[in-house]
């Protein structure tokens, strides 16, 4: 018997029982149904809760059976026109502001204002006046649009003028009275520029331009604004913040083609989009616009007068703003 082999051996240790009882996952598993359980109480709850609500403001008598539980209390602010239906905040404060400016032609029975499918409605009694459908507006119902549509800028709901005539409406001529009216704001507020021939304001069917000189504004074959131009700018970005309608801002030039030596535009196509890009950018950064702006470069595909005289391409490169009315 070999002893010193016997000695080299090593005996074999026994390992430790295992642990017995569920598993570990077992802890996550009941943690889970737990809060499961929880949110199912929670849901019952609230659902019992909301019954008792509904209880509070159900409709008595056969009502109820036709109508079931009713979750909406009529307010004496609603006007008789919806009574019994919801309307959102927006259009009871803008319903409240038209009243407010129509003080005077309610009160002489000439209008009528409900609220219907969420939007304000003033009915104008056209009485013994003409048809809307001829060219000429009565004074009256201009003034009752001029003031409409002042109103129309200071709420956010929409306001329909129907004229009460034979069950017709009569949106066209309130939409030209509203337009009107914003032409001849625009004037106004620039009245002091086009008097000194720094910009014209013209009424070109449903749009209005604005058609700003070229002189002072930029320099020969580039897009950068002049320091006296920005004065010109600020009075146009005060007469559009509030204007109604797609605003464009389209640059111009002559027939002449640019110099591309020393220049970073290639084209006057390059150039006239970099100017009116260029007065897009002025305008942003001061003034905000209900529908942003349009901004477009032309070159010489539309002038205004002849290339072949030096004042004919000086009018011929401009800068013109555009509000598209029937956008």
């Amino acid at each position: 018997m070999n002893v010193e082999a016997d000695q080299g051996r090593s005996t074999p240790q026994k390992c430790e029982p295992c642990p017995t009882g569920a598993g570990m996952w077992m802890a996550t598993f009941s943690d889970m149904a737990i809060l499961l359980m929880a949110m199912f109480v929670l849901l019952i709850a609230l659902a019992e809760t909301a019954k008792v609500r509904d209880s509070m403001f159900s409709v008595a008598g056969d009502s109820q059976i036709a109508y079931g539980t009713q979750d909406e209390v009529e307010s004496e602010l609603v006007p008789s026109g919806k009574r019994g239906s919801s309307t959102n905040s927006d259009t009871n404060e803008g319903y409240e502001t038209i009243i407010g400016v129509l003080a005077k032609e309610i009160d002489e029975g000439i209008v009528d204002v409900i609220i219907k499918d969420e939007r304000i409605v003033v009915n104008v009694s056209s009485g013994d006046t003409p048809s809307f459908n001829s060219a000429k507006v009565q004074q009256q119902q201009l003034e009752i649009y001029m003031k409409v549509a002042d109103a129309q800028r200071a709420i956010s709901v929409a306001v329909k003028i129907s004229q009460d005539s034979k069950g017709t409406t009569s949106d066209s001529e309130a939409w030209e009275a509203m337009f009107s009216s914003q032409y001849r704001r625009v004037r106004q507020k620039l009245e002091s520029a086009i008097e000194q021939n720094l910009v014209e304001v013209i009424r070109n069917g449903d749009k209005v331009i604005l058609r700003l000189a070229s002189e002072g504004s930029f320099k020969s074959g580039s897009a950068d604004l002049q320091p006296g131009f920005g004065f010109l700018l600020n009075d146009v970005g005060n007469a559009l913040a509030d204007v109604e309608g797609l605003i464009t801002i389209e640059g111009h030039t002559d027939n002449i083609p640019i110099s591309s030596f020393g220049s970073r535009f290639r084209s006057n196509w390059d150039l006239s989009a970099g100017r009116s890009g260029a007065v897009a950018d002025y305008l942003l950064t001061k003034y905000s616009f209900k529908t942003g702006l349009m901004v477009s470069g032309l070159a010489d595909t539309k002038p205004i007068t002849s290339n072949n005289t030096d004042e004919g391409r000086a009018k011929n490169r401009r800068i013109e703003i555009v509000i598209d009315g029937g956008y």
